[in-house]
């Protein structure tokens, strides 16, 4: 991902649920990157995906399809080189 570009990052209840976004994002040929849940999200889970905005109606098709189970959606925000986490 480009340093300008939007970016959203995607949490779960469950390490199960995470893997199985994966592994469907990767069907779908939609580019995802797995991280560690910022330490400002409280998540049940340790693991979330991060996606560039130019896959973001892909995501919305994606969990609507396949009827993927998440926590939350945030928009990440970057503010004087600090990272804040917007619940969408």
């Amino acid at each position: 991902m480009k340093l300008h570009e939007k970016e959203y990052i995607v949490t779960f209840n469950s390490t199960h649920h995470a893997l199985a976004f994966e592994k469907y994002a990767k069907e779908y040929d939609i580019k995802i990157t797995i991280m560690p849940v910022p330490r400002s999200i409280a998540a049940s889970c340790g693991l979330a995906v991060k996606f560039a905005h130019d896959f973001f109606q892909s995501i919305e098709k994606l969990i609507k399809e396949k009827n993927l189970n998440y926590d939350g959606i945030y928009r990440v925000d970057v503010k004087d080189g600090k990272k804040d986490y917007v619940r969408i």
